[in-house]
């Protein structure tokens, strides 16, 4: 049984669409762009020596949680969010979560701009103002957009390559000087602190499930599940290599660095290159951008058809304004952004990751609302 909603359909807003191949590998870059650079010293401030087991518990807690998306989107393969929402819960509460929902996108997209900030002004730049940088990435990101998604996952095809070439190489450049028994002792206060690592970590290894919201945009629908069984493994081991702190600089270091991320990248010594790490963070700069893009994306997007409008691209130039006016005015300085990552967005994002999607399946299930060509 299904319900008509009275909006128009994404393809009607987007004309381009992607592969599945190119989804999975943007959520691959939404995810790792930023979780390796700021999340690392939150979880180990939580889980101590023990952050690497976090990381791995983050995959398995993960799981039943993203089936859970991915179950429900399946059910109605060529709507997104906002409409099946609607055809579930009824017009109005449907179109009340589809704008809480847009909300979320809005507060990750600005904080996304204000860790680039941080990163910019703290690592690099310390004398110029924050906001030209935000200005800069938002201004670039809007350039995507406006472009569309098949654009967005092309210079994603591109630059992630070169992001995980740079992660890679810092890595084993890093490893010959790293002291493994940093590592021990093993679960030395027990399994809490691993565990509320691990449910930091699970909510930013899902925070990349907005993409399935478009679901009508991705070539094979039906081979999500398959993608998202390589690609969560995967994040597994992009996290496991963020741990390698630890070893090289030790736990007390690692948790009171804001960036570990970046104290990696300055211990690299490449003959002829003194700022080598600047080389290094354009990676992480590339793929912080493309994190923005799809954010700016999702929101301008989904808005439009939230709305009622037959096109999205009116609201491109808007949003980046608030985006960067958010980025501002949500935090007064690095410490609010770190207490803000490490806190308020986990469980937030945890609320909108499985609580209402697991409410919106089961009422789905109930009432037996489900698209044709769905999968129950």
């Amino acid at each position: 049984m299904t319900k008509k909603t009275a909006m128009f359909p994404l393809f009607q807003l987007e004309p381009a669409y992607i592969t599945i191949f190119q989804g999975a590998i943007l959520y691959f870059t939404f995810i790792i762009s930023t979780v390796d650079i700021f999340v690392p010293s939150i979880t180990a401030a939580v889980a101590g020596r023990d952050s690497w087991i976090s990381a791995i518990v983050s995959v398995i807690l993960a799981s039943p949680v993203a089936l859970t998306i991915i179950t429900l989107a399946l059910r109605f393969p060529r709507r997104s969010f906002i409409e099946y929402s609607q055809m579930v819960l009824g017009v109005w509460a449907g179109r009340l979560v589809g704008l809480l929902y847009l909300f979320l996108i809005l507060v990750i997209g600005a904080t996304t701009a204000r860790e680039l900030e941080e990163i910019m002004s703290i690592a690099f730049f310390t004398h110029t103002p924050q906001v030209i940088f935000g200005i800069i990435g938002v201004g670039l990101s809007a350039y995507l957009v406006w472009n569309g998604l098949e654009v967005i996952g092309r210079v994603n095809g591109i630059l992630l390559p070169v992001g995980l070439l740079l992660l890679l190489f810092v890595a084993a450049a890093v490893l010959p000087g790293a002291k493994l028994d940093q590592y021990l002792p093993i679960l030395e206060y027990g399994y809490g602190p691993p565990a509320r690592g691990a449910i930091i970590l699970m909510a930013y290894l899902l925070e990349g499930f907005i993409l399935i919201y478009i679901l009508p945009l991705i070539r094979q629908p039906h081979q999500v599940f398959k993608a998202f069984t390589i690609t969560l493994p995967l994040l597994g081991l992009a996290l496991l290599t963020g741990t390698v702190s630890i070893p090289v600089f030790g736990l007390e270091a690692t948790f009171r660095l804001l960036m570990p991320a970046i104290e990696l990248a300055r211990e690299i010594q490449i003959p002829g290159l003194p700022r080598s790490d600047i080389l290094i963070m354009l990676g992480w700069y590339a793929g912080i951008l493309v994190r923005i893009a799809v954010a700016h994306y999702l929101l301008a997007l989904l808005t439009a058809q939230w709305a009622g409008l037959r096109n999205y691209k009116p609201l491109v130039l808007p949003f980046g304004v608030i985006i960067v006016a958010l980025s501002q005015l949500m935090f007064n300085n690095t410490g609010e952004v770190i207490q803000f990552i490490g806190n308020s967005l986990v469980y937030t994002l945890l609320f909108f990751e499985f609580v209402i999607p697991f409410f919106i399946l089961v009422i789905s299930w109930v009432r037996n609302i489900e698209e044709k060509g769905g999968v129950s």
